[in-house]
């Protein structure tokens, strides 16, 4: 239990400021650009720390935790992919509303989040799958 919740510590919480200094990173390059090329870098780079992450954390847990099985490593990709999403979240709503809050969709809703919910999920499931795969 104790491996369980410090690799979720680890890989999420890391996870989220290495996410929140990567969208301040591209953010300041990209500034008021209408270019597309930076916005898509950004977003392929977000979504491959998003996927990358919890596997990493749930081939980290089946790799030194013997007793570690499926369920663990679901666990820990789902909380990962939870703790990296809710910060791309929130730090793209911060964004959003210093930008121009008047001509961007808002980034919450119940809508937003049972989607987010639902990428989290499938992201756990991805991670465990493949990380058990690997190991």
């Amino acid at each position: 239990m104790i491996s369980l919740l410090t690799t979720i510590a680890i890989f999420g919480v890391g996870g989220a400021v290495l996410n929140v200094a990567l969208q301040g990173l591209l953010l300041t390059l990209v500034g008021r650009s209408t270019r597309t090329g930076p916005r898509v870098a950004s977003g392929v780079a977000i979504a491959l720390l998003l996927v990358a992450l919890p596997t990493l954390g749930a081939a980290n847990l089946l790799a030194t935790t013997p007793q570690a099985g499926f369920a663990s490593a679901f666990t820990v990709a789902f909380c990962v992919a939870l703790l990296v999403l809710g910060s791309t979240l929130a730090f793209s709503a911060l964004a959003a509303r210093r930008a121009r809050p008047e001509t961007l969709p808002s980034l919450s809703g119940p809508t937003v989040y049972l989607g987010s919910l639902g990428i989290c999920v499938l992201v756990g499931v991805l991670g465990a799958v493949t990380a058990d795969a690997l190991l």
